[in-house]
């Protein structure tokens, strides 16, 4: 159960060439139907509330339950954030004992019983330094080399623009937006953790405005290993968060 606590988260030559012809015509008819990467991220801004409703923001606490329902574990969750890119997330596992994941704006740890306090770097390192951009949406072609818009899929019952994006550092992630809402609703992604790489569908859902930005209140977290589920009891904006909240956790 350890193992799968800390690893908490982790697709005749006449004949062919007509063929090929005609599908390569299809394509082409297909993605020009398709709205371009730009349309699609200034769309999830405007859902989201705004680049100005965003930018008024400059710190946010939350609070919340998560739930391993197929082993029947559930315990407490909070988090920080403060502007521009400093975020603290605590979770409280009964009968193990407390998770820290800590990015200070420069430095990234991990900390649990199991394994003490634990530095992060390289793909580590930098897949947290994305996750902390307090202004993420505002921010987010910045964080990726390459962006392509590879096609429409069903997420759920929702019709989703897929949007394939290569980071700076790290394995390609899988975005898909609402086509109809414009909202981010689901992530693939490829994430190095203590036990190896670690493939995570991520959705978000029960999308809510708060002090005027449009925030999921329930995520749910796939892996192979498990499923995870956090729920958002409390939201707030612009409180005072110290900065101690982001200090290297004692071993």
């Amino acid at each position: 159960m350890k193992k799968i606590v800390l690893m908490l988260v982790f697709a005749l030559m006449a004949t062919l060439s007509v063929a090929a012809q005609e599908k390569k015509a299809e394509e082409s008819k297909a993605a020009a139907a398709l709205p371009s990467v730009d349309e699609i991220l200034d769309k999830y801004v405007k859902a989201s509330g705004g680049k100005e409703a965003i930018q008024k923001l400059t710190s946010r606490t939350a609070k919340g339950t998560f739930e391993i329902e197929s082993m029947g574990i559930s315990g407490g969750f909070q988090s920080f954030a403060k502007a521009p890119n400093k975020n603290a997330m605590v979770i409280e596992i009964p009968g193990f004992g407390t998770v820290q994941q800590v990015f200070d704006g420069t430095k990234a740890w991990d900390s649990n019983p199991q394994t003490g306090l634990r530095e992060l770097s390289g793909a580590e390192l930098a897949a947290q330094k994305r996750d902390a951009d307090f202004y993420q949406a505002i921010n987010l072609k910045s964080h990726y080399s390459k962006m392509t818009v590879k096609g429409k899929e069903k997420v759920g019952t929702a019709e989703a623009y897929l949007v394939e994006a290569v980071p700076n550092e790290g394995s390609a992630e899988k975005l898909y937006f609402d086509a109809s809402t414009g909202l981010l609703i689901r992530t693939d992604t490829e994430r190095e953790s203590p036990e190896g790489k670690m493939a995570i569908e991520a959705y978000m859902s029960d999308y809510k405005m708060v002090d005027g930005v449009n925030i999921p209140h329930t995520l749910k977290q796939v892996t192979p290993m498990f499923s995870m589920t956090i729920k958002m009891e409390e939201i707030k904006h612009n409180a005072t968060v110290e900065d101690a909240k982001f200090n290297k956790p004692a071993n």
